[in-house]
């Protein structure tokens, strides 16, 4: 494409033409001819460079910008500032429009003070600013406070020993030794100190000027006029920012592993004496697709060619992005929008990450032999999944498999940076830092994507839209409606609304393309695709408001994800994933940060519902289900359940008399088939694990047995003794039981149960994600928060006979109504239980799928399976 022979000519032109300037000679150096400029892509009105060569500009709009030395490129930041200043590390400092000076800590931007014009810092930790009144303050670390000093400025930059040098409103420049402030000669606007102590100023004429030490006098450095703002490289190259916000500059910042010289050491480069112009190099865009002239950073079109003397180079042009089938979520070609939206920080701009450039390949799909309940991409081809239960899991190229990745989640979206955000089955939002993972304080939410502009959308079980703020403290309302979201790469959410239709929130209201869906997602090169209320997958056409059948021969989508240049991955209606591209990616740190992560998903504070898009081609709760019903061939019924491997199970006396059977519903034959066991106690506590595996206290009361799937006893489990009441296993493979009041768990990996954080239990059960939930020694049902265990509906006191729990989140109860047990499902969007009005039933289990397995032992022994 043509970004990427761009990019590769600048690159392979800094290693032609990179040569060595002794730092010693550089002052001699500077004659008004002998310095050569190069035109660097972009617009800014502010500039910094530190003596480690990192470099960082703010855009038109205010949006920051870090330079990629390794791929001679900007990378945009979050934030919104007028004035930056390169510092140790990767932590910058920058100043707001209204006065505000920032600290960026890695992952956001910390308030340091107000009322300030400039800053400066450098690489020792020592950091200045001035503030509106004259004052000049530093920065004292150990009490993280400001700490006034002698002198005043408008301007600031930090000499190689951390002293200050200022400009003053009038212009008027001084310097400070350590002692006292020395008046220089000449008036500047702006001024940068490069690693070598360089000292670089914009003089009242526009023009760049150099400190000669020798002759006490600044030397003019020919080739740019109306420069705006400067800075300095590591070797005292100036880079200046001119009339119009065009970026030039002297010495290009490569990174060491690009030149080697013969002494294996990795030299600042020269600017080279011309740049090939992009219209020369061969253009590779996708057929019938329109190239957008872009230049970023920054929405403003580049200015006029510089005035320059001939040695000068060709200024660079925008870069041409090519797109494909749809360039934007629009349709209309790449988008400039540019979010100020903070999190996540460090993303790639869109329009120069490669990833955005849509392919023209044909789209075809390979089975991974994985399953998943839905997957999510990162723009950096990070591809997670969620099971039906709600484990987390990333994609390895290398292994070519889903590896386990710590946390539980009911929804997943991946950053920029390959970091998975979710929400969990309570609605509580939560990101993951590369270490570990932090809630978003007092956030809920029922679906959540990231754009890749870094834009963070959540939506919740209403149908509102919030959006992440620039402290990543809180996500406030924007305008918008819908239940599911996807964020195109200039930030506009897509939602799918409660009745499926497909809706594009650029505007409010959000406009309506006619399409009906069940998922939705959006790539970094902007391809919309959808997987239909028919089953079809679908991607956007060009004109932005058709949607075109992608054919995924021999499956059905249930579920799409679209990673960079627009290649999804689907999620088939029996869970197989497929994917049409496996992303390269350095997969090296993914099992160390997996096995290093800190923190859980559990969270604590306000909870919320978290709903699906209602699909006609699945289970669909009424209140009036049609059941069918099973003839057992018991005499009683003592116990059933649905296992994790969503087969249903009953146990009880049969009609002949003999011992007490365990029956399995074969689904095939619609018939009960016994299950032989050695195991010769009774099963009244039991469940099924998805191993097959059956768990139970048998006829013990200090006891747990895991029994293979024909009774053999694999492995005893000691409990605190007691009356062992019930017992239920997680989608994850907890283990839960209650013992007299009191309720234990034995986690997967570990050797023994553990007491849980309460003591009035009668009944338990497990849904998606660990959704836990309990009936009290009261029998008032209640939900675990996280922190504790609320009533459902909250406030009021529900008496339950049993509760069952699917994966897909469903929550049964049976209730006594009068003289009669009836069934009742959690309504989690209106917080409350909806009566099912043709049905008793005293026992209830759920399969995965939402479906209810019932019996009402006081009229007869048969059991009712929910039709599809």
């Amino acid at each position: 494409m043509t970004l990427l022979i761009m990019r590769s000519c600048v690159v392979l032109l800094c290693i032609a033409f990179a040569t060595i300037h002794p730092i010693s000679h550089l002052h001699a150096q500077n004659s008004p001819a002998s310095q050569n400029w190069t035109r660097l892509p972009g617009t800014a009105v502010d500039i910094s460079i530190n003596s480690d060569g990192q470099a960082y500009v703010v855009a038109p709009d205010g949006t920051p910008w870090r330079w990629d030395a390794e791929e001679q490129r900007w990378r945009k930041m979050s934030g919104d500032f007028v004035r930056i200043s390169a510092a140790e590390g990767n932590r910058p400092w920058a100043v707001s429009s209204d006065g505000v000076v920032y600290r960026y800590n890695g992952l956001w931007w910390e308030n340091k003070d107000t009322d300030v014009v400039d800053v400066a810092a450098d690489t020792l930790g020592n950091v200045y600013i001035a503030k509106v009144d004259g004052a000049l303050k530093k920065w004292n670390p150990l009490r993280s406070e400001w700490r006034q000093v002698d002198g005043t400025a408008y301007r600031i930059a930090l000499d190689m020993t951390g002293n200050p040098w200022a400009v003053a409103r009038d212009g008027r420049v001084r310097s400070f030794d350590g002692k006292d402030w020395i008046t220089l000669p000449g008036r500047a606007t702006d001024i940068a100190i490069g690693g070598n102590n360089a000292v670089v100023i914009v003089d009242a004429e526009g023009q760049i000027r150099i400190w000669d030490p020798a002759r006490r006098s600044w030397r003019i450095v020919a080739g740019v006029n109306g420069a705006k703002a400067t800075a300095a490289a590591p070797d005292g190259g100036p880079w200046a920012v001119i009339e119009g916000g065009a970026i030039m500059a002297t010495t290009l910042l490569v990174a060491p592993e690009k030149i080697k010289t013969e002494k294996g050491r990795a030299p600042q480069s020269r600017a080279p004496q011309a740049v090939a112009p992009v219209e020369n190099a061969p253009a590779a865009v996708a057929s019938g697709v329109a190239a957008t002239l872009i230049s970023p950073p920054g929405a403003v079109p580049p200015p006029p060619a510089v005035a320059a003397p001939s040695s000068a180079p060709v200024p660079v042009p925008g870069i041409v992005s090519a797109s494909g089938v749809s360039a934007d979520a629009t349709g209309n070609g790449a988008s400039q929008a540019s979010s100020r939206t903070v999190a996540p920080s460090g993303g790639n701009d869109p329009v120069l990450d490669p990833a955005t450039i849509t392919t023209s390949e044909d789209i075809t799909f390979t089975d991974t032999r994985q399953t998943a309940k839905v997957v999510s991409i990162g723009r950096d081809g990070s591809v997670f999944g969620l099971d039906a239960g709600g484990s987390i899991y990333r994609w390895s190229n290398s292994r070519r498999r889903f590896e386990d990745f710590p946390g539980t989640l009911v929804r997943i979206a991946v950053d920029a940076d390959g970091n998975p955000w979710g929400i969990s089955t309570l609605g509580r939002v939560f990101r993951h830092t590369g270490n570990l993972w932090k809630q978003i304080p007092g956030a809920t939410g029922s679906d959540i994507a990231i754009g890749g502009d870094g834009s963070v959308v959540i939506a919740d079980a209403s149908g509102n839209l919030s959006k992440l703020n620039d402290t990543m403290t809180r996500f406030d309302r924007i305008p918008g409606q819908g239940i599911s979201v996807a964020v195109a790469p200039d930030g506009t959410p897509w939602t799918i609304r409660s009745d499926g239709l497909v809706q594009r929130c650029d505007t409010s209201p959000c406009k309506i393309i006619r399409q009906r869906a069940k998922s939705i997602s959006i790539g970094p090169d902007g391809s919309v695709y959808v997987v239909s209320d028919t089953q079809f997958l679908m991607r956007l056409a060009a004109n932005g408001e058709d949607f075109e059948v992608v054919l995924t021969p021999g499956h059905i989508p249930e579920s799409a994800a679209v990673g960079p240049n627009g290649f999804p991955w689907v999620v088939t209606k029996d869970t197989h994933v497929l994917a049409s591209k496996f992303f390269d990616r350095d997969e090296q740190a993914d099992r160390r940060i997996a096995a290093s992560t800190a923190g859980d998903t559990t969270g604590s504070g306000n909870t919320a519902a978290v709903v699906d898009i209602p699909s006609d081609n699945a289970f669909t709760f009424s209140k009036n289900i049609t059941f069918e019903t099973f003839t057992t061939n018991l005499n009683t019924v003592d116990a059933m359940t649905v296992g994790q491997n969503d087969g249903f199970y009953i146990f009880g006396s049969p009609l002949s008399q003999g011992a007490k059977q365990l029956l399995k519903f074969n689904t095939k034959t619609k018939k009960f088939e016994q299950v032989s066991l050695s195991f010769s106690q009774d099963l009244i506590v039991f469940d099924v694990a998805s191993d097959d595996s059956i768990w139970t206290n048998g006829n013990s009361s200090s006891s747990i047995y895991r029994l293979s799937s024909n009774g053999t006893v694999q492995r005893t489990y000691s409990v605190t003794s007691g009356n062992i009441r019930d017992l239920s296993i997680g989608s994850d493979g907890t283990v839960y039981v209650v013992i007299d009041d009191r309720l234990y768990h034995l986690k997967p990996g570990t050797n023994a149960f553990t007491k849980f954080n309460n003591d009035d239990v009668r009944k338990v059960a497990v849904g998606r994600a660990g959704d836990l939930w309990i009936a009290d020694a009261n029998n008032i049902v209640q939900q675990f928060t996280g922190t504790r265990f609320e009533n459902r509906p909250l406030g009021q006191s529900t008496k339950i006979e049993d509760i069952g729990a699917g994966s897909d989140g469903s929550i049964y109860v049976t209730v006594l109504d009068g003289n009669a047990y009836v069934l009742k499902k959690w309504n989690a969007t209106n917080s409350s239980f909806d009566k099912v009005n043709n049905i008793n039933a005293d026992k209830v289990d759920v399969l995965s799928d939402g479906r209810p397995w019932i019996t009402d032992t006081n009229s007869n022994t048969d059991a009712k399976r929910a039709k599809d």
